[in-house]
């Protein structure tokens, strides 16, 4: 069952509404199929290191997450049927092309999101 959670985003008093994956259906599609992503939107998929945009119709921008929650690896406008892995990642965020540069997302920012 997934739900949305507010992301908070460092530095600011901004948030981010991502929906959360936890079953394995859930977080096998991801954003998969979703035509068009709102203006802040994404998905936080726990319990994974690797993520492919088969499937995808449009970019979207990876942000994988350590175990304490700490980013590893962004990889800014992934296209589709593209993957992307990190082997220290633990969750991954995926977001709407350019929202991680915007959010200032870079390695070392501690995002908070636990595995």
């Amino acid at each position: 069952m997934s739900q949305t959670i507010d992301l908070k985003v460092p530095g600011t008093r901004n948030r981010v509404p991502v929906r959360t994956t936890g079953q394995w259906a859930s977080r096998f599609l991801g954003l998969a199929g979703a035509r068009e992503l709102k203006k802040s939107c994404g998905v936080w998929v726990k319990r994974c290191g690797s993520i492919n945009t088969f499937g995808f119709d449009q970019p979207v921008d990876v942000v994988f997450l350590s175990a304490d929650g700490v980013v590893t690896k962004v990889v800014p406008g992934l296209k589709p049927w593209r993957m992307s892995s990190c082997p220290e990642a633990r969750t991954v965020l995926e977001l709407r092309a350019g929202l991680a540069s915007r959010m200032n997302l870079t390695p070392g920012v501690e995002m908070g999101l636990l595995a």
